[in-house]
């Protein structure tokens, strides 16, 4: 590792200067993570600056009077070996210029003042537009205002407001999951109507208005300037917004995170009072207004406002409570910083100052916001395309080219291009190149595993089953219930009395035309001929008749112990053919029924390799299996409530069938066989874990595969 000179050969460049701090700035002393920093504050931009203590002795220092190098031996002779190199001063004074944060006795450069100007301009033009997520328009100047009504709210900053607070929302809270049901039902459908989109969208700026006084309020209750108000397109929605970057210059990290949490405070409170009045009045447009306040409230404050990983409210209230100011920032380049020393071995690159607990954040954070940026973009895109397909494109499209694209983009242009590694550019390109072809031989060219796990319950055979033979009223059961039966035993007698009277007139009829057919065969042999025709049909009629009856006897197609529900019931009920009566146990099942998801469907018919299975009882042990059975078309109900959301099962069933086996998507039915010696470890009715293995492919095509899947399934197509 090279060690930076202590002196610079640049320095007479600089060292005449006598700089100074411009009026649009200032410096507050904060402490973070037991250490203490110095925040520069541009009103001008609402930017921050962290100085450390060498730094800001050399910064508070610029008077204007004051040489850069007598400022640099001040330093030094205070700090001794701590005391920065003139390089290091130098950059400092650089970051400083270009922030504009500097002034000197030098005359400024127009053009150079007209040029950063432009790309001040330019660079929030193109932030606006190249944010999906948000775009900012300013207004106007608003402190007065806040500070003119700031005595009509400011005791709800006090422990009366708290307490009002936990009094209105706290409740509201249980009873939102006792009708969680009822409020998630069709959301979809309610919020993206036709109807709806107007009152929602209504509801939507009210609400965001009361979300940024809550900000704005925050700020004048502990002291600080509301400098701007404007309105931000969220999403395409718009949305009033206020600056609070006021609350940096807070010292306690409290008032800063509780600045930061004031419009979450709001928003949650008025959603409360919402469902209060959704739960109180009748369907009209009241309970619709309630509704999108709660559904508002609780999707922006869920998925945006809340949530570190995104650069709103929760991003700032984590940045304070961590202390790690610019959090997203420093995680970006900690990442670039890392990727310049280790992988291209970037020399003379400066120390990254962090203490180690802020290096694991800083390592955590950028991968995790990078992700779930995509992921919002990415559902939002198909929440909406469900209802509006080619706004859902556009979305998708504009958000995955900002949020993907540019940002790879603009990494491979440091690579291949950027100054900063000019020295290693070989080295650099050499590396990237390598890890994509790399890559892409991982996700795209090298088969990986590839498999499906469903769940299925220990299923009776299908010999199992007594069932009634012919139609009849049950006279009695022949064996009772929880005795041990063996094959063919008799176990239910049921009558049928048409059946019954049907036989006795049959065996007359026989009885008849055979004495018939004895007394003409020796008279008339042409009577006798016709006789013995109507005395044939009259036997096949007679045994058709006695098997009917033979049938009206249920008997086991198994050996087991007899059971029948409720056997006191039984006799006396009228039964068709087929109606299932009871079971005859057996002392275990070789059969599993699962069911697989439309999506998994094509896998397990057209690549199956190998099926095990993993029986509840015996986790332990795999057990080999085959299909011995599939029903082929889809079917929107489960064989067992067990394999359902409310049986414990991982499928997802309608909140509205009472029952709980009717199934949101489309199911396919399959049996599997098991090995013979587990017959009787395998418990009727208990579950069993099901893996089907297929053939390898590579990742990527499974990643393309399963995305291809949620689309479609999100469109309906």
């Amino acid at each position: 590792m090279s060690v930076e000179p202590f002196l610079s050969s640049s320095w007479y460049r600089v060292c005449g200067l006598r700089p100074k701090l411009r009026d649009h700035v200032s410096v507050s002393r904060h402490r973070y993570r037991g250490n203490s920093w110095y925040i520069v504050h541009d009103h001008a931009s609402g930017r921050a600056h962290r100085l450390s203590t060498a730094s800001y002795m050399i910064v508070g220092g610029m008077d204007g009077k004051r040489t850069v190098d007598q400022l640099w031996r001040e330093a030094a002779s205070r700090l001794g070996e701590e005391a920065p190199s003139q390089d290091e001063l130098i950059r400092l004074l650089a970051q400083l210029h270009s922030a504009d944060l500097l002034q000197t006795e030098v005359s400024p450069d127009s053009a150079e003042l007209l040029e950063r100007a432009g790309k001040v301009d330019r660079s929030r033009f193109l932030g606006n537009v190249l944010n999906p997520l948000a775009l900012r328009v300013r207004f106007w100047h608003p402190d007065k205002f806040f500070e003119r009504t700031l005595p009509l709210v400011n005791w709800l900053f006090s422990w009366q407001g708290a307490t009002l607070w936990m009094i209105v929302v706290l409740p509201a809270v249980l009873l939102a999951a006792q009708h969680w049901q009822e409020l998630s039902e069709n959301a979809a459908d309610r919020i993206l109507s036709a109807d709806n989109i107007v009152l929602i969208g209504l509801t939507f700026l009210v609400l965001k208005a009361l979300h940024e006084l809550g900000h704005g309020y925050a700020v004048k209750a502990f002291g600080g300037a509301v400098h701007e108000i404007g309105v931000m397109f969220l999403v395409f929605a718009p949305m009033p917004y206020v600056d609070a970057s006021a609350a940096s210059e807070f010292r306690s990290k409290w008032r800063r995170a509780l600045v930061g949490a004031a419009g979450m405070i709001v928003e949650l409170f008025m959603a409360a009072l919402a469902l209060y009045v959704w739960l109180a009045v009748e369907q009209g447009l009241v309970r619709a207004v309630a509704y999108n306040i709660m559904v508002v409230a609780g999707i922006s404050t869920v998925m945006f406002n809340g949530n570190p990983l995104l650069r709103y409210d929760g991003y700032y209230i984590l940045s304070d409570l961590l202390e790690i100011p610019n959090l997203a920032q420093r995680a970006t380049r900690y990442w670039g910083h890392l990727v310049d020393s280790y992988a291209f071995r970037a020399e003379g690159l400066p120390e990254f100052v962090a203490t180690p607990g802020e290096r694991v954040w800083l390592l955590l954070y950028a991968p995790a916001s990078f992700l779930y940026r995509i992921f919002v973009i990415v559902a939002i895109a198909i929440f909406i395309a469900s209802e509006y397909l080619a706004a859902g494109v556009v979305v998708a499209i504009w958000g995955l080219l900002t949020g993907v694209a540019m940002p790879m983009g603009k990494a491979l242009w440091q690579v291949f291009a950027g100054p900063r590694l000019q020295r290693q550019r070989v080295r650099a390109v050499s590396t990237t190149c390598g890890f994509i072809l790399l890559a892409s031989i991982v996700l795209f060219w090298i088969p990986a595993p590839l498999y499906t796990t469903t769940e299925g319950v220990v299923w009776l055979p299908e010999t199992a089953n007594v069932r009634a033979a012919g139609s009849g009223f049950v006279r009695r059961l022949l064996v009772e219930p929880g005795h041990v039966v063996p094959f063919g035993a008799p176990l239910v007698e049921s009558e049928e009395p048409i059946l019954k009277v049907g036989l006795e007139v049959l065996h007359a009829r026989v009885a008849e035309l055979e004495t018939r057919l004895a007394a003409e065969r020796f008279t008339d042999r042409v009577k006798a001929e016709i006789t013995a025709t109507e005395l044939e049909h009259a036997r096949a009629e007679l045994a058709n008749a006695a098997d009917r009856a033979e049938r009206l006897i249920a008997r086991s197609r198994g050996e087991g112990i007899f059971a029948v529900d409720r056997p006191q019931d039984l006799p006396g009920r009228f039964l068709k053919e087929g109606h299932l009566i009871g079971y005859v146990l057996p002392s275990g099942s070789r059969i599993v029924r699962a069911t697989i998801a439309q999506d998994d469907i094509d896998l397990v018919r057209n690549r199956l390799r190998h099926i095990s299975v993993r029986l509840a009882e015996r986790l332990d042990e795999t057990l080999p299996a085959r299909i011995i059975r599939e029903v082929p078309a889809g079917r929107d109900d489960l064989p067992s409530k067990a394999l359902g959301g409310a049986g414990g099962g991982a499928l997802a069933v309608d909140p509205r069938d009472p029952k709980g086996t009717k199934t949101i998507q489309r199911v396919f039915q399959i049996d599997i066989e098991l090995p013979p010696e587990v017959a009787s470890a395998a418990a009727f009715g208990s579950r069993a874990h099901v893996r089907f293995d297929h053939h390898w492919e590579p990742i990527g095509q499974q990643i393309w595969r399963r995305a291809r899947q949620l689309v479609l399934s999100r469109l309906h197509a």
